[in-house]
């Protein structure tokens, strides 16, 4: 019987300090902080609730100092379907970050720069994909889709990024293959 008690308290214990980090994160996205803030709250959710994930992510080579150009991984992902990132593409994911607080000469920015000029692996972008589901599942629906909508006006911003040229090749400016991995981007945060 006293074990029993314990473990419902020890249960009971563990699902506060979940709906804890889960509260920590979903006021940090709710106050649209800068990105650096929303990577640290989930970091703590993923060491809660997804250590594998989060020791994947760290494989990666992805830390806390890293993790806003982690978040930005779809743009990027974006910007490499057709083979290199245009000067537009790049300057349009930078200014994006620049707005979500990422300050140029950052390790974050560095990282971004860095991926920008090499392309990452297709388990950076899954792997962030995945971590950035998880942390927009804490949201009610309504929140999370309109956080699903940023991102991929976000990517297509990257993806409209080549100017008059893009639209004279491409009617709506987006290429096939763009939407085609946008459209996936979309699917895969809204599981």
């Amino acid at each position: 019987m006293a074990k029993d008690m314990l473990r419902d308290r020890e249960r009971g214990e563990e699902q506060a300090y979940f709906r804890q980090e889960d509260a920590k994160l979903i006021a940090k996205l709710r106050q649209k902080a800068q990105l650096s803030e929303i990577a640290h709250a989930l970091a703590e959710k993923l060491r809660a609730d997804e250590p594998a994930l989060l020791e994947r992510i760290q494989k990666l080579g992805v830390t806390l100092d890293t993790g806003s150009a982690f978040i930005l991984a779809p743009l990027v992902e974006v910007a490499w379907v057709d083979g290199d990132v245009s000067d537009a593409e790049r300057d349009t994911i930078l200014h994006i970050a620049k707005q979500r607080g990422v300050s140029p000469g950052s390790a974050d920015y560095r990282q971004l720069l860095d991926w920008l000029a090499h392309r990452p692996s297709d388990e950076v972008f899954r792997t962030a994909l995945e971590a950035i589901r998880i942390g927009l599942s804490v949201l009610p629906p309504d929140e999370s889709e309109q956080r699903i909508a940023t991102i991929i006006k976000a990517c297509e911003d990257v993806a409209q990024a080549n100017g008059w040229l893009t639209e004279l090749l491409r009617l709506d400016g987006v290429s096939y293959a763009e939407s085609a991995v946008i459209a996936a981007i979309r699917r895969h945060l809204a599981k």
